[in-house]
């Protein structure tokens, strides 16, 4: 919705600009998949389909938030997806290391996503318009999740809602009231919830893990072997700074021929650093020199 957001900022810097939908987007989610699976199927399919367009020996600038950093990494340092196609790699507030908030862990521990998995049943992709039909399982979960204590409160009931569950996502002072208005009744009319349990997993460990829990990735660092740059918000919501830090220390010491990059966004906390009003001015700088210099190197 903001005429200046990274899409079109990407496209008048001269760049082709693709964005994947994996099984975690709710036009093709299921009742039953891990973020592991985004990484090791719906990742390289996409570049494959690039490979198609472009050639092999084309390479990719690669963006990704959140739980999509984390898929990233699982393909990248699981191998399926492969060094050679990769020009740089930029992700915020999530690396091959995963750091919440205290109060983040809290709903781990007590622990809410299992409860809330336990309510949903089979049928996990929850619908988050107010007005969407919703079966007993999902109307007692959105009420549960109304009343759970956040940063924020809004006048929202979708967006309620999913702060509810997950935490806040952003700062609503940083974000327009179109793009809040396209965020809760656009962007996400149903919520895939299946991915969640596997990210609870990553989440208690502190890093990725595959869907049973195991540490398969970490030990892979020689499948890194480009520029990186990790982007974390100062104004901390749901991921903390730690994320950003240990990726940038760890890309140091075990790929120290190329450049790695760390940068903390005053102000910013979760998803507002790329839907945020002013992140073309605060955030997309940053990116854009990111990638001017791994094509110039």
């Amino acid at each position: 919705t903001e005429p200046t957001d990274l899409v079109r900022t990407l496209l008048r810097d001269g760049h082709d600009v693709w964005l994947l939908h994996p099984r975690l987007h709710w036009s093709v989610a299921s009742n039953d998949f891990t973020i592991e699976d985004i990484g090791r199927f719906d990742i390289p399919t996409g570049i494959g389909k690039m490979n198609e367009s472009y050639g092999d020996s084309t390479k990719i600038h690669v963006i990704g938030h959140c739980v999509g950093g984390l898929a990233l990494h699982i393909g990248l340092m699981g191998g399926h997806v492969s060094t050679k196609r990769i020009a740089s790699l930029t992700c915020s507030n999530s690396s091959m290391f995963y750091k919440l908030t205290t109060s983040s862990l809290v709903k781990l521990w007590v622990p809410l996503l299992p409860i809330s998995m336990m309510i949903l049943g089979d049928d996990t992709i929850l619908p988050m318009l107010e007005e969407s039909p919703a079966s007993f399982r999902h109307r007692a979960l959105k009420q549960i999740a109304r009343t759970i204590p956040r940063h924020e409160r809004c006048t929202c009931d979708e967006c309620e809602v999913v702060s509810g569950i997950f935490g806040n996502a952003f700062w609503h002072e940083n974000v327009s009231p179109a793009t809040h208005r396209w965020l809760n009744r656009a962007n996400l009319p149903k919520l895939p919830m299946s991915g969640f349990r596997h990210l609870r997993k990553i989440c208690n460990a502190g890093f990725v893990v595959d869907g049973d829990g195991r540490n398969r990735y970490l030990m892979h660092p020689e499948r890194m072997a480009f520029p990186t740059m990790y982007v974390s918000g100062g104004r901390t919501l749901l991921v903390t700074p730690e994320t950003s830090f240990l990726a940038e220390k760890y890309m140091k010491m075990h790929q120290p021929s190329f450049r790695h990059e760390r940068v903390v966004v005053d102000g910013y906390g979760h998803s507002d650093l790329w839907i945020g009003e002013k992140s073309a001015e605060k955030v997309f700088p940053h990116v854009r020199k990111h990638i001017r210099l791994a094509e110039e190197e």
